[in-house]
């Protein structure tokens, strides 16, 4: 008989991190499952910790495989998975005991095809930290939950504080090559869902990577966010008109970013990259009077509006204090 949930765990170079993942997954309340660990070609000990933790759990499943990448491990995952629900988590990670029972529980109770939780961020120094400050419950149909997705707010780009019905995989796989596979892979996802459910409970712990590529000094790999995002407004565009300009409006602001990266960093180059502050000043135009944005942001967009290159000599100027205010 088939396991109720697959749980799949790209492993990558992780031992000393990856003993407290596996364990936070094996004493879960929730016992029906089967645990895919996929060795994305590790080249310290974790291969061999898969291997140990699979001889005392048949519900573990271990896969060697050549070094592709987290999109890699994963696709390999659902492939072989047998279990009605997917999730996944990350071996740095580790999960509150009870998270796939709340999760599976609701996904049943409220008929939604996705179940999805808050997350506790952690620094290096061990301090802790809500992902959202919002910690109340919510039942999303497709439509608001793809407006409440671009925002990477409630529900984040990632995929492992969720629960999947397996059956939304169907043509559905993770990017390989990309920086940004979540985010990629979020929106295609979520626009195939009837309803979405969403607790405020934070039942995922995220251990802060500052190995991340997204994290280590700037680099044009990481022009793929630009790509990604530009990728998603378009879809929005077509298939969610009405909420297109506020997508657009965060992807204009990340070549903007990104653009000031590229002057910093490679300077002489930096003509070459003016196409990430061109600016369709009629979308962000729009959106002046979008209530829920606030003062703030709704300067930087004014700004943009006006002239994008003195947007940039002030984010250049302020971006720490712009950070905090966005």
């Amino acid at each position: 008989m088939n396991p109720k949930i697959s749980i799949i765990v790209p492993v990558f170079n992780v031992e000393n991190f990856i003993h407290d993942c596996l364990k936070s997954i094996l004493n879960q309340t929730f016992r029906d499952f089967e645990l895919i660990l996929v060795n994305d070609g590790s080249t310290d000990q974790s291969g061999v910790i898969c291997d140990e933790y699979a001889k005392s759990d048949k519900r573990i499943t271990v896969i060697h495989k050549e070094n592709g990448g987290q999109s890699s491990a994963r696709n390999v995952g659902i492939d072989i998975a047998t279990g009605d629900f997917l999730g996944f988590i990350d071996s740095d990670d580790w999960i509150d005991k009870d998270m796939y029972e709340i999760l599976y529980t609701k996904v049943l109770e409220t008929g939604s095809d996705i179940a999805a939780c808050n997350l506790m961020q952690y620094n290096k120094d061990s301090t802790g930290y809500l992902y959202s400050n919002d910690t109340n419950n919510q039942i999303y149909n497709r439509h608001d939950a793809m407006h409440e997705l671009y925002l990477n707010e409630r529900l984040t780009f990632s995929p492992c504080n969720k629960l999947y019905k397996k059956e939304l995989f169907n043509g559905i796989r993770f990017k390989q090559g990309s920086i940004l596979e979540d985010m990629d892979f979020a929106y295609r996802i979520i626009d195939k869902v009837n309803m979405l459910y969403y607790t405020g409970q934070p039942l995922y712990n995220y251990r802060f990577n500052e190995n991340s590529t997204m994290r280590k000094t700037f680099s044009k790999k990481r022009l793929d966010e630009y790509n990604v995002r530009k990728d998603m407004y378009l879809f929005y565009l077509e298939n969610y008109p009405e909420i297109a300009n506020e997508v657009y409006a965060e992807w204009f602001l990340t070549g903007l970013m990104l653009y000031i990266n590229i002057e910093k960093y490679y300077q002489s180059e930096k003509n070459t990259y003016k196409y990430l502050i061109d600016v369709d000043r009629k979308k962000l135009r729009a959106l002046l009077s979008k209530e829920s944005y606030n003062r703030k942001k709704k300067i930087l967009l004014a700004a943009a509006v006006i002239s994008p290159k003195i947007l940039v000599r002030f984010y250049r100027i302020y971006w720490d204090k712009i950070k905090k205010a966005l």
